[in-house]
């Protein structure tokens, strides 16, 4: 008997019975929540492993301003690097026949190895300016040497070396008339007298006694008048030479580099600096050719520190509270501030990019290209950047590969203007006492890629790429420095005077090399390494690792959603089947 309604006598349809949670409304809906949720993480970790990388570096590079308290401030405050100062005498061995126009021949001292630390903090000289974009220093450098590193004792290794207060002192009233002899007598009979002096290679450094550079500053009120004059041998025996006034420091530089500095940010800098490179220590004049760079405090510079603008990071605003060198042609790009502050690099930098540099030492900007790339520990590669064989080269030079026609604003009126490679820094050099300047010049070490009539002059040099050339190694997705080598040489320019009988008979003009030095570091740290390494794998690593969860939960899901819709279906379609059976 067939089972109608009431109303209006149609057939009932049997109501089909559920078989369980399996069926219900709510599993149905959770299964295409499921479906949903998996297509989307299926999809996401496709991106991931896409584009992940890309978006974890960016993470990363958010971190690299020097944002005050953070690591990255941190590190350039503290580097994971210890940085060297390496030096180098020139030693001359025939400063008599010299003194009478013949060759130098001059025989390489050294290396003599200093652990070099940079006190950025010291007190009060860091600040983070109001603009929001840029941070002032004034470091501090600290030099111990490394006894272990170097060839010997610079205390007590001599070299005869040009007498550089004399000889630029002679220099700087070369073209007196009316009172040129008197001051010619004055500065000859005070302190050696003589062009050529001996010296070991910390007093040429730091300090040796010469009376000369004081010949203008008042002695001291407690001081007695000197009745010897100097030996031109400095003896073993004299500390006179040291850094600092106080014995305990005397002794300290003495140790070695593990037993060095202890606290060098709040320190008794004033007990121990030596603000000009001339000047009375304990009743003695003493005079060193670093002596005014060794716990001094620098120059204020002025830089980004990458917060507002990544890529500006590192770039030189000031320098000495000015945005202009104030030493080449005015207005000139020569005398422009800019370039990198080498203590850090922006990220991203490319091989085709050039690498602005701003070494104060060098009184000076340097543009460094991409050479090749190097290969490090921890399989990191860096690219190398090297100044371009006519960095330095003459506007007037007639060889195309060294000329360059933009350092003619290197070329200041009233100064000399030297040939490729040799680059006179008596601009750079004056001073109210000295207003023509000393009359030094810069160049590569052994005048390397400098104009040949330089290294004809001289007997004993060598130039070599693999040892005089300046570069730095760049890690180019984060910009830090593998690996930085400043390397320059300081050369004496010696001009003859007929008008003074010691000076008559030297070459009309000689730059005498006296010393080269390179800067910084040739190899990452284990742990800037490590950590770099770091750096760089985590992205690629994670993002691979996140984007296969992902791929492996959404298919999960997906899949599982899609077997659970086939397999009620089939059950739906078996139990209506079996029903109307």
């Amino acid at each position: 008997m067939e089972n109608k309604t009431f109303l209006n006598n149609q057939v009932k349809q049997p109501k089909i019975e559920k078989g369980g949670c399996c069926y219900s409304r709510h599993t149905k809906n959770c299964c295409f929540v499921c479906c949903v949720l998996g297509a989307l993480l299926l999809l996401l970790g496709v991106v991931v492993l896409a584009a992940g990388r890309g978006l974890l570096m960016s993470v990363v590079l958010s971190t690299m301003p020097l944002k005050d308290g953070t690591d990255r401030f941190n590190s350039w405050l503290n580097p994971p690097v210890q940085p060297h100062l390496t030096g180098y005498a020139f030693n001359v061995t025939n400063p008599d026949d010299v003194i009478q126009g013949m060759k130098p021949i001059l025989q390489e001292v050294g290396p003599f190895v200093y652990k070099a630390v940079t006190v950025k903090d010291s007190r009060d000289n860091l600040v983070f300016n109001d603009d929001g974009e840029t941070l002032t220093y004034r470091p501090r450098k600290f030099y111990f040497i490394d006894l272990e590193q170097s060839v010997g004792d610079p205390d007590k290794t001599f070299i005869t070396a040009p007498n550089i207060p004399m000889l630029s002192a002679l220099s700087s009233i070369k073209d007196d008339t009316f009172t040129k002899g008197i001051a010619t007598g004055a500065i000859l009979r005070t302190g050696f007298g003589t062009p050529f002096v001996n010296v070991s290679f910390s007093g040429l450094l730091w300090g040796y006694e010469d009376a000369l550079p004081c010949f203008k500053i008042q002695r001291p009120s407690h001081c007695p008048a000197p009745d010897v004059k100097f030996e031109t041998k400095e003896t073993e025996d004299e500390e006179e030479d040291d850094w600092f006034d106080n014995d305990d420091f005397r002794r300290r530089r003495k140790r070695s580099v593990e037993e060095a500095e202890t606290n060098l940010r709040d320190a008794d800098f004033e007990a121990w600096q030596k603000p000009k490179k001339g000047g009375y220590e304990n009743c003695t004049c003493m005079w060193g050719l670093f002596r005014d760079r060794n716990v001094t405090l620098r120059k204020p510079v002025t830089m980004y520190h990458g917060m507002s603008d990544l890529s500006m990071k590192g770039w030189v605003k000031e320098f000495d509270s000015s945005p202009v060198m104030n030493w080449w042609v005015k207005d000139s790009e020569c005398d422009k501030l800019g370039g990198q502050d080498g203590g850090t690099l922006p990220p991203g930098l490319l091989k085709e990019d050039s690498l602005d540099m701003f070494i104060d030492l060098m009184c000076r900007r340097l543009s460094l290209s991409f050479e090749k790339e190097i290969k490090y520990p921890k399989d990191l590669v860096a690219n190398r950047y090297i100044p371009p064989a006519n960095a330095m080269g003459s506007h007037l030079d007639k060889n195309p590969e060294r000329k360059n026609e933009d350092n003619a604003c290197y070329c200041v009126d009233g100064f000399k203007c030297l040939r490729s490679g040799v680059l006179n820094m008596a601009p750079c050099k004056r001073t109210p006492e000295l207003p023509t300047g000393a009359p030094l010049a810069l160049s590569y070490p052994h005048f390397y890629q400098a104009d040949p009539h330089y290294l004809n002059a001289v007997e004993g040099l060598s130039p070599d790429k693999e040892r005089h050339e300046f570069y730095v190694d760049v890690s180019p997705e984060f910009g830090f420095p593998l690996a930085i080598r400043p390397r320059f040489q300081l050369n004496l320019i010696i001009s003859r005077d007929e008008d003074i009988p010691i000076m008559s008979k030297f070459p009309e003009e000689l730059v005498l090399p006296f010393l080269w030095a390179q800067d910084g570091f040739d190899h990452p740290s284990e742990e800037m390494a490590g950590a770099i390494r770091k750096g760089l794998d985590i992205p690629s690593k994670y993002s691979r690792l996140l984007g296969v969860i992902l791929l492996a939960i959404g298919g999960g899901m997906l899949i599982s959603s899609l077997v659970w819709i086939m397999w009620e279906r089939r059950a739906r379609a078996q139990l209506t089947s079996d029903v109307h059976y």
